[in-house]
């Protein structure tokens, strides 16, 4: 989510800027979405370490809306650990 002031949050949620990756008038959106803090992120939220994702995500019911399909994920995981 991108907030007036160039913040990019994970979560169109967090009205309190606790989950910020990034700011776009330092960085582009490639460099936020594809960098360490986001793949960070990811795999902590791919391995189910929701509270390494930051405040707001232990408190998330996500996977109530529909989660990302098991085979893929760890896949994903897979791949990204391979990337090291």
């Amino acid at each position: 989510m991108v907030q007036v002031n160039g913040d990019v949050t994970t979560c169109c949620l967090d009205e309190g800027l606790e989950n910020v990756v990034g700011n776009m008038t330092k960085n582009t959106l490639g460099e936020i979405w594809y960098g360490s803090t986001m793949n960070r992120w990811r795999l902590a939220h791919a391995e189910g370490r929701f509270a390494d994702s930051g405040p707001l995500c232990t408190r998330c019911n996500w996977r109530s809306a529909g989660a990302y399909p098991e085979d893929k994920l760890k896949a994903w995981v897979e791949a990204f650990k391979r990337k090291g």
